[in-house]
Formats: C-alpha cells, sequence, structure tokens
C-alpha cells in the first residue's frame, strides 16, 4: 500500500510547480530544471529564467513574523516545548480567552456577532468564499460597518476565487484581494487559512469558510461538521501579524504594528499560542506539533481527520500512542467530499485498528474541522489537515491551547460526536481494488493536491 509511482509522480510535480518546495532542513527536495531554489530566510521564491537566459527579478518575502517576541515569564510558566517546535517564532500568550464553536453554524453566529461590534478594523482571510447566504449575512454588517468608517480586508486565494469575484466585493467597498505568489502560478503555496480578526482585540481560527455547506445550508455531503475558536486578549497579535504576513504577501508588514498594538489582554486561565504554516519558512511545525502531541500523549488523544493522508513516522508515532495504552480516537469522514482522500484513508485503516486505535467514521456527512485534545491539558483548533499538502505546500494557521478551559469542551464535543459514529473495527475494513490501490498510491505521492 505503501509504493511510491515514482517517475509519473516526478513528471506530475514539475507540471504542478511542487519543485519549489523545500523540505524542513531547508533543502530542495525536488527542484525542476530552470528553478534555483533559496532558503526562506534569504529568498523565497523561484528564480527563473527567461528565454534568453537573464534571471528575472524574484519577490522577496520580508522576514516573518517581524512585531512579535516572547516573554519569557509567560514561557517559563507555560513550558517551551510547543514555541520551539516553531524555531521560536510564534510566542506563547498568556491573558487569552478562548471559546470554542463545535460547529459552523455557531461560528457563523458568533462572527456575526464580533464583526458587529467592530469599530476600526476587520481582517478576513478565508479560502474559500462563496456567493450565498453565508456571504450574504457577512456583507450586510461589511457594508454597515464600512459606511460608518470600519477598515474592511478581505483576502482570498487566488485558486479558489478570481478576480470578477473581488471587483464584486469592491463594489460593496470591500478591500479585497487575492493571494497569488507574484513570481509564478502553481497548484500549491495556496492561501488555506480561515482566519478574522476584529479590531485588534478578537480573532477567529478554524476549519469554517465562509460558504453555505460550512452552515448546511447547502450541503452536497450529508450533515457538514466544521469547529472553530474565538480568542480575545493577548494572542491576538500573533493573529494579525499572520494577516499581514499574507496581504499582498507582507509588503505591508513592516507597518502594521498600529494594529497589532491595539490588543487588550483579558483575564482568563492557560496559554495560546497561534502561529502559522509557510511552504517558504523551512520549517513544518503543525506537523511537528501534531507529532509532539502523539508522542506525548499519556491518558488519551481524541482527534478528526478530513483528510487521513499520513506518513509513516505520523502512522507510527499514532500507533505507538495507542501499543503503550493511551486511549486513540479518530474520527472520519462518512461521507467524503473526495473520494480519491477516502482511498488515500483507507490504506491506513487495517494498521490503525490492529494497533488498538478507536477509528470512527461521522455517519451523517462530511466531519471537515480539525482538532486535536489530550489528556485535559493540550488541545489544537486551525486549518492544518493531516497531510503533506497541510505540511508542506500551503499557507496554514492554527492555535495550541495548553490548560484553557474551553479544552473540556472540545474533549466533550469528540466523545458527543461519537454518538454519531460507527466504529470501524477489523471485519468492517473493505480491501482496495488493485485499481484503487493504484490511484490511492499516485494520489498519496501527490499529498492530495490535486
Amino acid at each position: 500500500m505503501k509504493k511510491r509511482l515514482i517517475s509519473g509522480v516526478i513528471a506530475v510535480f514539475a507540471l504542478c510547480g511542487c519543485g519549489v518546495v523545500t523540505d524542513s532542513r531547508g533543502s530542495d527536495t525536488s527542484s525542476s530544471a530552470g528553478e534555483v531554489v533559496s532558503s526562506a530566510v534569504e529568498v523565497s521564491s523561484a528564480v527563473k529564467a527567461d528565454e534568453s537566459s537573464q534571471a528575472r527579478e524574484v519577490y522577496v518575502r520580508p522576514d516573518m513574523p517581524m512585531h512579535l517576541s516572547q516573554q519569557q515569564d509567560i514561557l517559563d510558566l507555560a513550558g517551551d516545548r510547543f514555541y520551539l517546535l516553531t524555531n521560536n517564532r510564534y510566542p506563547v500568550y498568556g491573558n487569552t480567552e478562548v471559546s470554542y464553536y463545535p460547529t459552523g453554524e455557531k461560528f457563523y453566529e458568533a462572527l456575526l456577532e464580533e464583526l458587529s461590534k467592530a469599530e476600526e478594523t476587520i481582517f478576513l482571510e478565508y479560502f474559500i468564499v462563496r456567493d450565498g447566504e453565508m456571504l450574504d449575512g457577512i456583507i450586510d454588517i461589511l457594508t454597515e460597518k464600512i459606511a460608518a468608517g470600519v477598515d474592511v480586508r478581505l483576502l482570498c486565494d487566488g485558486f479558489q476565487q478570481n478576480d470578477a469575484f473581488c471587483e464584486e466585493m469592491r463594489s460593496y467597498g470591500i478591500d479585497c484581494r487575492l493571494y497569488r505568489e507574484p513570481d509564478r502560478v502553481s497548484i500549491n503555496e495556496r492561501d488555506h487559512r480561515k482566519l478574522a480578526v476584529i479590531d485588534g482585540k478578537a480573532a477567529f481560527m478554524g476549519g469554517a469558510n465562509l460558504a453555505d455547506e460550512y452552515i448546511n445550508v447547502d450541503s452536497p455531503y450529508g450533515r457538514w461538521k466544521d469547529a472553530a475558536i474565538l480568542m480575545r486578549g493577548d494572542a491576538v497579535r500573533s493573529c494579525t501579524e499572520l494577516f499581514f504576513e499574507q496581504w499582498e504577501s507582507g509588503a505591508e508588514l513592516e507597518n502594521c504594528w498600529d494594529y497589532i498594538s491595539r490588543t487588550e489582554p483579558a483575564e482568563a486561565e492557560g496559554y495560546v499560542m497561534p502561529y502559522g504554516e509557510s511552504p517558504y519558512d523551512g520549517e513544518d511545525a503543525a506537523r511537528k506539533i501534531y507529532l509532539e502531541m502523539m508522542e506525548q500523549a499519556e491518558e488519551y488523544l481524541y482527534f478528526t481527520a478530513p483528510y487521513l493522508n499520513i506518513d509513516d513516522e505520523v502512522e507510527d508515532a499514532i500507533c505507538s500512542a495507542a501499543e503503550r495504552g493511551v486511549d486513540v480516537i479518530i474520527i472520519v469522514p462518512g461521507v467524503p467530499d473526495k473520494l480519491y482522500m477516502e482511498l488515500i484513508a483507507r490504506t491506513h485503516y487495517e494498521r490503525l485498528v490492529a494497533s488498538g486505535v478507536r477509528l470512527y467514521r461521522f455517519t451523517p456527512g462530511f466531519i471537515h474541522s480539525k482538532v486535536f485534545v489530550s489528556d485535559d491539558k493540550v488541545a489544537t483548533v486551525g486549518s492544518v489537515n493531516l497531510n503533506s499538502r497541510s505540511f508542506y505546500c500551503d499557507f496554514e494557521c492554527g492555535a495550541v491551547l495548553t490548560g484553557v478551559p474551553c479544552i473540556a469542551d472540545i474533549k466533550a464535543d469528540i466523545l458527543d460526536t461519537l454518538a454519531e459514529c460507527q466504529l470501524i473495527t477489523e471485519d468492517k475494513i473493505i480491501p482496495l481494488t488493485p485499481a484503487e490501490e493504484a490511484r490511492a498510491a499516485m494520489m498519496g505521492n501527490l499529498g492530495g493536491m490535486m
């Protein structure tokens, strides 16, 4: 099941632009002819030669984060294990209140409420923004806020949305931009983040985009289940910086301190570390964070996995946790939105179940949330899937929660969801046909990117 179709994959990688992705050591893993890749600190995009072999000017992203710093007293109390996994880039904060929303509908209700309170700025960054009831409700509030002088910005992925969509948003007065790397066109380097920052004081992260399926107005895959968090307090600083990392590809990052400094501390327990993932930073922080939770779990590890496309090391970590007596629960979709992703996931079922993992299928439909929780101590919520696209190819964001009261809500959500799930036992695992095996192997090599 782990066969690698090398020759075909290399050809497709070249077509897809994957040659510019660096591994966690900063080395070029599969660069194609005519491309030179430097480290993320030096030059974050490829230098390509034109027909006359004269290298054209390249776009250089600024070093990031630019305005964030870690308070040592907070780190001493919170511990540094997750902070170090980001290469000391994204600080751990106290003084941050966190609320958890177990469905897209509840997230939407909370988002509308926060947008209605905005007085100065609304920054929205979403992978998918699609016309419909959800967007209509948001635009109704945004137009009111624009009339009142609020600075409203919307950043969308440049492959999911087009210029005509941006023009429509601008007609409402929304400063709408598409995220595209300016030096090439590729199906990689996509902005997969889901982030909203209001007045520099409140921020949402999670799995839900701004389209009707996320609130079950129109879902073609049965009931859609998602999740999000709302942060108030010091941790919103990192969320504001994350937005400006992508806005105009970081061109305004140097001047965004005024927005970051508007954050107000909240009285709250625990510690929060929002973080970003980028194909240019030479790091794979999200993958390391997930592995750390798997390897350090003592009593339980529960998580949702809409796209279970894991490498050997991640699979080993999950199975090892179960084999050492940790209660491991994974919830996967009952109705997949991409058939090939279900085929890839099924290649892992046999070993996971044999190792003692309790694997559940969400029978009402598609579970899209990306939620981890362990030992009543730590959790993470964000946009990062358990696949190589999220780990290496796209821009992502998430937040690690340590000792935060809403960790209990996240655990309860997963356990409550089991009532709507079917346990996948050894006798219920359906073997893949040879054709399905071949397709799963090929798409697994592509990281589920097509």
